[in-house]
């Protein structure tokens, strides 16, 4: 680069050459000689001059505390969305006024010069901060979600109203407050292909059940057969919205081993890539509803899962050159986690936490499988550990541990030729292993060493020596008076003969789990509200085995 080729001439060239060097990139560069010099210095030449006492102050005694001054008054006092608004020359009023610049020291167009070639302008400060690109590594790696109001429709009396925008104008807040819900249009995006899907919700505002419902819709694959894009991400990248924040989805997403990377707040460029589909969603699809105006919110999901379908399959994408379908279908199957059932995913949505006891062999019993934990840190026998299912690694799970989770495998068991023992078992007369002493252990040795010593013998008494006996009561210094006591009836009781219908049902679910609704029936016919004990137990046996059956005339009886 010839940045460096000039620093590297400067440092070799003595003082009188340097004019010549300068004179050589100044007809190259087309640069001014001052600006080359501050080139150089970025690129490590130093001229060796001694520092000016004054360096630092300009030529109008404004030295560089002043000059940030003035620019903080500018940033500070800005808006979020528009940036700086005061003025520099009330910036500087305001400086004066507290002594921070002498009366008349600097003009605001001075000051506007020195702010631009420091870069702390208002136009600077408008300007977006600098950002790393980033890429992801395969479809469905990562997706984008984002939430935007559909401004210009709204539902109305079960149909679509069109907004005015001379109605509706953002300052006009009386005539926003008369629309109770709004059309709000939910986008995800595969951030590899830009593959997206959208749904609208007629709601009051975002909440945490209408992502979920988006989420299962999206990844599920719910949309269009000819939109084939769904599937878990590994990566979900949104925004910091209270619903996106909520416990039931942060751990919904947990649980499906979705990972959301912590981001700074107010930083639209982190869903930017949305931002894309949302315009596209505009122009193709949202423009196109003044000449067609949707009547219900069903109506308006199907025309937008038609737009999108259509786009997706042939407008090529400008980064990759592919339309966005065509290259979502580039995924491997390593790569494709498909949405579990609906029953699994009440279950992880809802948080239901199971838990086991570690045995004496350090493992726990879930799912039909034994499972080592003795890698755990602290563990001991009976305590108690929660467990996560992992839905796409099985059969591995998740131990949680004192705040902390492990990975846990199960335990391989030999077949039944070999006794179906577990295969990590020690062999009899073979080999021997101990379990690693647990911290009771550890603490039981040490109390046997203080009561009994280094060395413990059969007959030794613990702590020997010490005086535990006598003398306690002679501590109570008062008499107390006897008192005197009724004497009470001893009542037998009468054992439990009876139980609820209700109460039998309870314990048949604890038996055999659900039962059908035609036995339920059969129960409360035949027996009305209560059923003896001894009965109950014959009816619970009879219909694991099989062989119970609903009496016809006491069932015509009751139901009569």
């Amino acid at each position: 680069m010839w940045q460096e080729d000039l620093a590297a001439e400067l440092k070799e060239a003595n003082p009188r050459e340097r004019k010549t060097v300068m004179a050589k990139y100044r007809d190259l560069a087309g640069m001014s000689e001052q600006h080359l010099y501050r080139v150089a210095a970025e690129y490590g030449f130093e001229s060796g001059r001694k520092r000016r006492v004054d360096c630092g102050i300009l030529k109008t005694g404004l030295t560089d505390r002043q000059i940030e001054l003035v620019g903080a008054l500018l940033y500070e006092t800005g808006r979020e969305n528009k940036g700086p608004i005061m003025p520099v020359e009330r910036a500087i009023q305001i400086a004066e006024m507290n002594g921070y610049l002498e009366p008349g020291q600097v003009t605001p167009g001075t000051m506007n010069r020195i702010l631009r070639e420091r870069q702390m302008s208002k136009a600077h400060m408008k300007t977006d901060t600098p950002y790393t690109p980033m890429r992801s590594l395969h479809p469905n790696h990562t997706h984008v979600f984002d939430v935007s109001v559909c401004i210009q429709y709204y539902m109305k009396n079960g149909k679509m109203g069109i907004m005015d925008e001379r109605d509706f104008y953002k300052n006009k807040f009386d005539n926003f407050a008369k629309i109770k819900t709004r059309l709000l249009r939910y986008v995800i995006e595969d951030h590899f292909s830009g593959a997206f899907k959208v749904r609208y919700y007629d709601t009051t505002g975002e909440t945490a059940d209408n992502l979920w419902n988006f989420l299962k819709w999206a990844w599920g694959g719910q949309a269009h057969e000819k939109l084939p894009f769904r599937g878990v991400p590994f990566i979900l990248l949104m925004d910091t919205g209270s619903a996106n924040k909520s416990h039931a989805i942060l751990g919904f997403l947990e649980r499906l081993g979705v990972e959301v990377p912590k981001g700074l707040p107010y930083n639209p460029r982190r869903q930017g890539s949305a931002e894309t589909s949302h315009t596209i969603i505009e122009q193709w699809f949202e423009s196109s509803l003044r000449i067609q105006p949707g009547t219900t919110e069903e109506q308006i999901n199907a025309w937008a899962c038609d737009m999108a379908a259509w786009h997706q399959a042939f407008k090529v994408h400008t980064r990759h050159g592919m339309p966005r379908t065509p290259c979502w279908l580039l995924i491997k199957e390593s790569q494709f986690r498909e949405l579990p059932e609906e029953r699994i995913l009440q279950e992880v949505y809802q948080g239901k936490v199971e838990t086991r006891t570690v045995s004496g062999a350090y493992a726990i019993q879930w799912d039909g499988k034994e499972y080592n934990v003795k890698h755990v840190p602290g563990i001991h026998k009976d305590a108690t550990v929660r467990v996560i299912r992992k839905l796409y690694k099985k059969p591995l799970i998740d131990v949680e541990w004192q705040g902390v989770l492990y990975e846990a495998t199960p335990i391989e068991t030999l077949p039944a030729i070999q006794g179906g023992f577990r295969a990590d078992a020690v062999i009899i007369g073979q080999t021997y292993r101990a379990q690693p002493e647990t911290q009771t252990q550890k603490a039981v040795k040490r109390f046997d060493n203080m009561a009994y010593g280094e060395k413990k013998g059969k007959k030794d008494v613990p702590f020997e020596g010490m005086h535990v006996f006598g003398g306690l009561a002679d501590q109570i210094g008062v008499d107390f008076i006897t008192k005197k006591g009724t004497p009470i009836e001893v009542n037998r009781g009468i054992l439990e003969t009876h139980i609820s219908v209700e109460e039998l049902l309870k314990r048949l679910f604890n038996q055999i789990g659900r039962i059908k609704p035609e036995i339920n029936q059969g129960l409360r016919a035949q027996y009305g509200t209560s059923i003896s004990v001894k009965e109950a137990e014959e009816v619970i046996q009879g219909i694991q085995d099989g062989t119970w059956a609903v009496e016809e005339s006491r069932g015509m009886e009751a139901t009569g």
